[in-house]
């Protein structure tokens, strides 16, 4: 009777230990669907990009004025500082453009746009550039 006193004893507990985890069959698991985030590509700026350095290299080959129409959007200009002011009250600033060494002396586009709209000329990507010879003005290459 003892015996049977224990195996029922263990019964009960094998019974109820199966029950808390489950059963005694392995359970099923789901495999759990990790999906990294690649590293940015640039293949969806590289357009931009691309006809961004079009209209730098144009700016370039301008030769610092000789165009009356030069990009003069503050986007594509770096190392912006003022100088002063132009007769016709627009601010001057001397800059470089993005990847080019030469300073130039001008105006920015969205300062021109407020106090000249018709002489903005719009480019594409929103980019915007001024015609020089609406605002009697030049830009000037300093160095």
């Amino acid at each position: 009777m003892k015996n049977t006193f224990i195996a029922t004893g263990l019964a009960v507990v094998l019974a109820s230990s199966a029950a808390f985890s489950g059963s005694l069959e392995e359970p099923i698991v789901v495999p759990e669907i990790i999906v990294e985030e690649a590293a940015s590509s640039s293949s969806g700026a590289l357009i931009p990009l691309v006809l961004l350095g079009l209209v730098v290299a144009a700016v370039a080959l301008n030769g610092g004025g000789s165009d009356p129409a030069p990009a003069s959007d503050a986007r594509l200009k770096t190392d912006i500082i003022p100088v002063g002011t132009a007769a016709n009250g627009l601010p001057l600033y001397q800059f470089r453009y993005v990847g080019l060494p030469t300073v130039y002396e001008g105006v920015m586009a969205q300062d021109v746009l407020s106090h000249s709209p018709g002489a903005v000329v719009h480019l594409p990507l929103g980019l915007m550039a001024v015609d020089y010879t609406k605002l009697g003005l030049e830009m000037r290459v300093i160095d």
